[in-house]
């Protein structure tokens, strides 16, 4: 049977979000594009998180709400949610965000401006050097990423994905604290992304969201480290001679953190990062001079 075609997949993975899982979904449902289907996943929830889901599935019939079996986790959950999707596009919306009506058609103009692009991210750039959206190589990209002003430090809220690119690549690795990360960077080393304005949509604070969870963690500090070391060994858009410098930078600039880190916070805990991360003494002599 031939099944009409989709422009985008909206995608909310939750767990235990009851008290904000409508604001979320209307927020979606009231865009002023129309081309979409809407996935809820509900992750195991122990509170009413997957009865709403179900009220609302009942309510329009653009919604489909689906429940896992097990707990699967963040980054498993939405590779879940985006196996239930038939769109050319996804657009993650994590269950504590709002959209705003304008975003969902912007992103999906952009996306289609510029069909060789893999990924559109609302940039956290206010004064861009050429006006939204832009479209970045991979060579571009990395030097950016590396020696400039990254396109990076959003996450899949800000982020509209072309669903082919997303599956050739594997979707999200489930790494913990990187995944969205990782997955920007996978994409941007083999296809060019999009740059968008920023706040398309709004980014609910509050104690029980991830990045508040990572907050508390400062292994997280090491973690992001060494993803971009390894991102760097691995990228075939920088010179050697790029490499080596942009190695250390980052080396003596994450010496400089973990520095201040143990500073202003916890001494013991910045100590520990610092033998951990395998910085030399050199990296963080200059680590010293640049935080002094």
């Amino acid at each position: 049977m031939h099944l009409p075609s989709t422009c985008v997949s909206g995608l909310v993975t939750i767990f235990n979000r009851e008290k904000i899982l409508a604001a979320t979904v209307s927020s979606f449902l009231q865009s002023g594009f129309s081309d979409f289907e809407l996935i809820l996943v509900d992750d195991c929830s122990k509170d009413a998180s997957w009865q709403l889901a179900q009220d609302l599935q009942s309510r329009d019939a653009r919604i489909k709400a689906f429940r896992n079996d097990r707990n699967l986790g963040d980054y498993a959950n939405r590779n879940k949610a985006a196996s239930y999707a038939v769109g050319t596009f996804l657009k993650y919306l994590d269950a504590d965000d709002l959209i705003y009506p304008h975003a969902l058609q912007l992103m999906v103009d952009a996306m289609r401006q510029f069909p060789e692009a893999a990924l559109a991210l609302s940039a956290n750039v206010i004064d861009p050097e050429v006006p939204y959206p832009e479209l970045v190589s991979p060579s571009e990209f990395f030097q950016r990423h590396f020696f400039g002003r990254s396109p990076l430090g959003v996450g899949p809220s800000a982020a509209i994905i072309r669903r082919e690119c997303f599956e050739a690549v594997g979707g999200f690795s489930g790494r913990q604290f990187v995944g969205d990360t990782e997955l920007w960077l996978k994409l941007a080393e083999r296809w060019p992304i999009v740059l968008l304005p920023p706040a398309l949509v709004w980014w609910r604070r509050h104690e029980g969201q991830q990045m508040a969870l990572e907050m508390k963690r400062p292994e997280v500090l090491n973690v992001r480290f060494r993803l971009e070391l390894e991102t760097l060994q691995n990228t075939t858009h920088l010179r050697d001679t790029q490499k080596s410098l942009a190695e250390r930078r980052l080396r003596s600039n994450h010496a400089r953190r973990l520095l201040s880190f143990a500073v202003r916070q916890k001494p013991l805990a910045g100590l520990r990062l610092l033998r951990e991360a395998g910085l030399s003494l050199s990296d963080i002599l200059r680590g010293l001079r640049s935080y002094s």
